[in-house]
């Protein structure tokens, strides 16, 4: 959207679920990228247990060049959406007539479907975590050794999965509202999820950002 500001905008319903679609997909791609860096931060731990020294070097320096960059661009691709929301907002309203048609029902469910999608994925990374932490305190009793990432590590795994569950009840809700304002004739977008969902980001964001400073490899 910043390279596109020389165009003209309005305040259409579409335009503001395209945004919104367009900024969930960063959003999960770079929860997508953290959790492939933890991912990688555990294959580290096993492959140093079992003396592959090289491969265990090489899944660090892949948790370190994917987890940092991606916690620190959801500051910037939260600021950024902000700062494009505010641009549409400047644009001519449209009429009551162009809210209350079926292209924009059709948008709102793929809104509705591009944040199922989200939190689908983002549980589903959850659970990946979550069980290779089993496998590795299964693993440490057979080698009669430790594999654990350390306490800081722990409970990472549920961190994604309440944000996968986050993401599947704020679509939801942002789904009904729409419908309901649509079929009203009066659209508007809803900066109060929009601001919660903010929230609960950066607090979780924050969190990850932490817990993995105190135990990074």
């Amino acid at each position: 959207m910043f390279f596109l500001r020389h165009l003209p905008t309005v305040q259409e319903p579409r335009l503001y679920m395209a945004l919104e679609r367009t900024y969930l997909g960063y959003f999960k791609l770079l929860f997508v990228a953290i959790g492939t860096g933890l991912v990688s931060a555990r294959l580290a731990v096993l492959f140093k247990a079992l003396h592959y020294a090289t491969l265990a070097h090489f899944f660090t320096e892949l948790f370190n060049w994917l987890a940092w960059p991606a916690i620190a661009l959801i500051f910037v691709v939260g600021f950024r959406f902000m700062s494009d929301l505010e641009h549409i907002e400047k644009g001519t309203p449209v009429a009551a007539k162009e809210i209350v048609d079926p292209r924009i029902y059709m948008a709102a469910e793929r809104t509705f479907l591009a944040w199922v999608r989200t939190g689908i994925g983002l549980i589903a990374f959850g659970f990946v975590i979550e069980k290779f932490d089993f496998f590795l305190e299964q693993l440490s009793i057979m080698l009669h050794t430790r594999l654990a990432m350390g306490e800081g590590f722990s409970g990472i795994g549920i961190i994604f999965i309440f944000l996968g569950i986050t993401n599947l009840m704020i679509g939801g809700i942002n789904f009904i509202r729409t419908v309901k304002k649509v079929d009203e004739g009066c659209y508007h977008v809803h900066k109060f999820l929009y601001g919660l969902y903010g929230i609960i980001l950066l607090s979780i964001t924050i969190v990850l950002a932490i817990m993995i400073i105190h135990v990074s490899p």
